[in-house]
């Protein structure tokens, strides 16, 4: 209100001395009180986001202490929430960050998340079906601690403090064009062609999980270095989604095969619908 009544009392007589120095002295406390606004805002915004850290540690926590199938998917629910939660606090941080390797970082640690968290069910579930397995209880620990550290890293970046070497991540570079995306996209349509009888759950599914993930998150980053309109980009994260569920559904049969419920045909049906879920991801980047 000061300045506004000083404004106007200056643009009167702009002659003034006195009603200059006036107005310039409001001015700077003006422009002082915005600044410390700002200041707490982003503390306000940082608080928030070590908030979403903390409860995201303690659902991965949970995770990796569950005892039964239907305390992992209990937990896993949980985590769903607020990783999703976390993530789009850290997509809004990453643009206002000025040091572009805080930016990289940040970037890295975003798609590792999307590229493990599903993985983390995936290799819990069969660490708790099959405990006696040591390689189970690898896969499951290796996925734990990728998420564990790229949470980490926000973690890091979010205090100022150095992220520690154990932590460092890298920026999947692989997917730097829509011609990458492309051709990842063909080579994985390759390899899910398989003959059922060679399917093995515990090495293949892992595998492929593992390998659309690193796609996808690929195809995300990608999405984000075009700058693509929002409403695009959430056409290509149910894009993404839905290939996922098409690689749920043709596991689901392979498995059902090598019980013998199911036939040669609805294999081959659900790898058609695989292809055509990867080619109309591939039609958002047309």
């Amino acid at each position: 209100d000061q300045m506004a009544v000083l404004s106007k009392e200056f643009a009167d007589d702009p002659c003034s001395k006195p009603k200059r120095q006036q107005m310039i002295v409001a001015a700077r406390a003006l422009l002082t009180s915005v600044t410390h606004l700002l200041i707490i805002a982003d503390l306000v915004d940082v608080q928030l986001i070590l908030k979403s850290i903390r409860l995201v540690e303690d659902d991965l926590q949970h995770i990796h202490d569950a005892s039964n199938q239907e305390e992992l998917v209990h937990f896993y629910k949980q985590y769903g929430k607020d990783i999703v939660d976390l993530s789009q606090y850290a997509q809004r941080r990453q643009h206002d960050l000025v040091d572009r390797l805080e930016q990289e970082n940040l970037a890295a640690a975003r798609g590792t998340i999307k590229r493990t968290s599903m993985m983390l069910l995936t290799t819990s579930k069969a660490y708790l079906r099959h405990p006696e397995l040591p390689y189970a209880r690898e896969n499951r620990d290796f996925v734990y601690n990728q998420v564990r550290d790229a949470v980490g890293v926000i973690s890091a970046i979010m205090q100022g403090r150095p992220i520690p070497p154990t932590q460092t991540l890298k920026l999947d570079s692989s997917l730097s064009s829509v011609g990458d995306l492309t051709r990842a996209l063909n080579e994985f349509d390759r390899i899910v062609m398989m003959k059922p009888q060679k399917f093995n759950e515990q090495i293949i599914r892992p595998q492929l999980e593992e390998r659309l993930e690193s796609i996808i998150s690929g195809a995300a980053l990608l999405a984000d270095s075009l700058s693509t309109r929002e409403d695009r980009r959430d056409r290509i994260v149910q894009e993404c989604n839905a290939v996922r569920q098409a690689l749920q559904d043709l596991l689901d049969e392979y498995i059902q095969y090598s019980r013998k419920k199911s036939s040669d045909e609805n294999v081959n049906a659900k790898i058609q619908a695989m292809q055509t879920k990867t080619r109309d991801l591939r039609k958002q980047y047309d």
